[in-house]
């Protein structure tokens, strides 16, 4: 009976917090979500929204789970994180994954290739009020990266997050930059607090300038890390987290042989009001 109440209990809370957020998440645009893949936590793993004060992220490209030691890294990371934002994921690989139903897993699936699906996915403690995924074809190989935006509520509080894998395979900076542009029609409609986070493929410096004004223009703040281990390409840094409205407590990089890029983890509090 008392596993019945809990789940009761979290199921009310998760229901009135979507009510409470209706109007503010019905003011960002429509999303085309039909390449979505959610699964729900199962529902002895549902937990009563928090009155949160801050909360821990982890940032990883997985390189499609090909290592042998995987799961049992992934499985460390996991330990003490709210909010897992991965690029380059299996849905193959999260799915043989013993702890998958502990989480709501949302997926911006790019393409399938052989069987698997592929695309970057957020795994989260709770469920959010709105999801889109944004898709942008490789100008060369036309493959698509994905990005997916999530707004989530905790009472009074609101956050964005963002997980993107940035397009690759192009000379010119155009198509890096559109795909940027994409998100602007979400940050348009929204002033609270962000994180924008991912593997931003940005191994030229013509890159990074674009997403360096990009990030300006949002008035986002550039985590910085100790030790700083990330991966780099052409000598320049791959992966970043960029955020507004927050506090950053803390900040690491950790050297995997699990994939082909190091994680990052994080800790943000709400700015006190």
């Amino acid at each position: 009976m008392t596993s019945i109440r809990m789940v009761t209990k979290s199921l009310y809370y998760l229901l009135l917090s979507l009510i409470i957020s209706f109007g503010a998440a019905a003011q960002l645009p429509a999303c085309d979500n039909q390449q979505l893949n959610y699964q729900p936590a199962s529902p002895e793993h549902l937990q009563v929204l928090p009155d949160v004060n801050d909360f821990s992220v982890l940032v990883w490209n997985t390189y499609k789970g090909k290592n042998s030691s995987w799961h049992q890294q992934f499985t460390d990371f996991s330990q003490n994180i709210d909010f897992m934002l991965l690029q380059e994921v299996s849905l193959r690989q999260v799915d043989a994954w013993p702890y998958n139903a502990q989480w709501f897993r949302y997926q911006a699936m790019a393409f399938e290739w052989q069987g698997d699906q592929l695309g970057v996915m957020n795994l989260a403690k709770f469920a959010s009020d709105k999801s889109c995924l944004l898709l942008s074809p490789e100008p060369w190989i036309r493959l698509p990266k994905s990005a997916l935006l999530q707004l989530y509520r905790w009472q009074d509080r609101e956050l964005l997050v963002i997980n993107i894998h940035s397009i690759n395979f192009t000379l010119g900076d155009q198509d890096y930059r559109q795909q940027l542009q994409q998100l602007q029609s979400w940050l348009n409609r929204y002033q609270g607090a962000m994180i924008l986070a991912g593997d931003f493929n940005t191994w030229s410096q013509g890159r990074l300038t674009v997403l360096q004004q990009f990030v300006a223009r949002q008035q986002l703040k550039t985590a910085n890390f100790e030790p700083d281990l990330r991966s780099h390409f052409f000598g320049e840094t791959l992966d970043h987290v960029f955020y507004r409205g927050l506090e950053l407590k803390a900040s690491t990089s950790i050297a995997t042989e699990a994939s082909d890029h190091n994680a990052l983890v994080l800790r943000f509090g709400f700015i006190k009001r």
